[in-house]
């Protein structure tokens, strides 16, 4: 199950939130050592505000192994801010229809078997959000040999590669019609919903 909160919302999965925060400092701080902003072993920045969703996949013991970060692009955004110049193919977006995916993570050090399920569950709610908030396309920056993975031939990259963090990247436009990874639905035998906005009840808050 892909779980999506925001901060209006953390506080009915458990200390969801914070463990997102655990996992962005082990990834861009420990492993990729980023100049990114962290305290108390916890990674955040300038856009971790009450307009960001945050959709995560949890192991039983409900530690975040994965993670994708929507943000309206009708509020200030990463790709807006600071990679401006790579959107050179469309306009920039400003509009509730569009939103930028950033701080996506899998849990290097997560059992093999299960971490491979978990990007592609994480697109599927990307998608699902999407027809629920009448989302129309999702903006970012990334390799491209990573989308490609997902969507071979679908994804509208905005500009030729160039270095963003010591890693070759082009900003992407991906239409809501193509984001869900359909061939890997069908190798994992991934179901038709996986996005939940809410605990499951025995997990509710009191």
């Amino acid at each position: 199950m892909i779980e999506a909160f925001s901060l209006r919302t953390a506080h009915l999965f458990d200390d969801a939130l914070a463990s997102q925060a655990r996992l962005r400092y082990r990834v861009f701080v420990e492993h990729r050592a980023l100049p990114h902003s962290y305290y108390d072993g916890m990674e955040y920045d300038e856009f971790d505000t009450p307009a960001a969703v945050y959709l995560v996949w949890r192991d039983p013991a409900l530690v975040v192994r994965g993670l994708i970060r929507l943000v309206p692009t009708s509020v200030p955004y990463m790709m807006e801010k600071y990679y401006a110049g790579l959107c050179q193919r469309r306009p920039l977006p400003k509009t509730p229809r569009i939103w930028e995916s950033t701080r996506v993570c899998v849990d290097r050090t997560f059992d093999p078997e299960h971490r491979k399920l978990i990007m592609p569950m994480l697109l599927c709610g990307v998608e699902e959000f999407s027809r629920q908030n009448d989302i129309d396309a999702v903006v970012g920056v990334t390799r491209q040999h990573l989308l490609e993975h997902f969507f071979p031939g679908k994804v509208e990259w905005l500009c030729e590669p160039v270095e963003v963090e010591g890693e070759r990247e082009s900003a992407f436009y991906i239409p809501l019609e193509h984001m869900r990874p359909l061939a890997h639905c069908r190798r994992y035998g991934l179901p038709n919903h996986v996005l939940s906005l809410e605990p499951p009840s025995d997990r509710i808050a009191a």
